[in-house]
């Protein structure tokens, strides 16, 4: 019994800090403290400055690991492009209309691996931290290029007029950008030296707790409504079956626990905010995209406790 006690309070440790600060970022919106323009800055600073140099940071001073990126970058691969047939297939089921599958199947396969993601990573015992930082790149890319492609695919035939947008992304990518340079750094074993590892420890550590902020107060302003079953039936998606596909996938892949564990988390991550900018921008159902991450978000709490009590060391 008191082993199971400790349990549940080291479980509630992980995760409290994460969602009050998001639930404190919706709390300091609402009150005005930060307006809809701040939140608009705060997260270009976050996305552009902020995130990369935590993500090169935590690869820098990695110690080395004998856990595989390879191992759980492919897990989330595959099981991130068996999500997108099965939420495709799921969204036809439902009824769901032209350009709104597109945004239901991203809805359903793309999770918040920056801005949650990253954090859980950083800060759940027993994930190898830098072969999971490592594999957020490839992640990153595929993300972009899948949203691109079903976004697209969904209001017109898929074609070679899809390219440039989606390398467009994936180029402008600076936390892509941050994953590659930081891992030829962990390779080499170069050192940061005092000043720079001092500087960049600082910044990362302002930018996680900064980038939860921003992930409640994103959550006050985007609009919520629309058809509440395409809603909850692409939320379920993405924090109950995908780390279910995920585990499938990496028991198959034949994953260490720290692996496993980092693709469990990653896998039942909330739907991304960013989803609901692209989703505007490429002419989808922003409604259904708003909702979505914030029912995802809510059901990602208890799911998140439950890969921690089964898979945390």
């Amino acid at each position: 019994m008191r082993a199971g006690h400790a349990r549940r309070v080291d479980i509630v440790n992980l995760l409290a800090p994460i969602f009050l600060l998001i639930a404190l970022g919706a709390v300091v919106q609402r009150v005005g403290l930060l307006e809809e323009g701040v939140v608009s800055g705060l997260n270009q600073l976050l996305y552009w400055v902020g995130l990369p140099a935590a993500v090169f940071y935590s690869l820098a001073v990695a110690p080395p690991s004998e856990a595989s990126a390879g191992g759980i970058a492919g897990t989330m691969a595959v099981g991130t492009l068996i999500m997108v047939a099965g939420s495709w297939w799921w969204a036809r089921g439902l009824g769901v209309p032209g350009p709104a599958r597109g945004t239901f199947t991203q809805a359903a396969f793309r999770g918040n691996l920056s801005f949650i993601g990253l954090p859980l990573l950083l800060s759940v015992p027993g994930v190898p931290t830098a072969p999971a930082v490592l594999a957020l790149a490839p992640m990153l890319v595929l993300y972009n290029a899948l949203a691109v492609t079903v976004l697209v695919g969904s209001q017109e035939a898929v074609g070679w007029r899809m390219l440039r947008p989606m390398l467009k992304e994936i180029a402008r990518n600076p936390i892509i950008g941050a994953s590659v340079v930081g891992a030829a750094w962990y390779t080499s074993g170069w050192s940061l030296g005092v000043a720079a590892e001092r500087t960049l420890g600082a910044l990362s550590k302002m930018t996680l707790p900064l980038a939860l902020l921003a992930i409640g107060a994103a959550l006050r302003t985007v609009p919520h409504g629309g058809n509440r079953r395409w809603v909850v039936a692409a939320a379920v998606a993405k924090t109950v079956m995908s780390p279910l596909v995920g585990y499938g996938v990496g028991r198959a892949w034949g994953l260490e626990p720290g692996e496993m564990l980092a693709v469990m988390l990653c896998m039942t991550c909330p739907t991304a905010v960013i989803s609901y900018t692209m989703v505007r921008q490429m002419g989808g159902d922003g409604v259904l995209a708003a909702t979505t991450i914030l029912w995802s978000a809510v059901l990602a709490l208890p799911m998140l406790a439950l890969v921690l009590a089964w898979f945390g060391g």
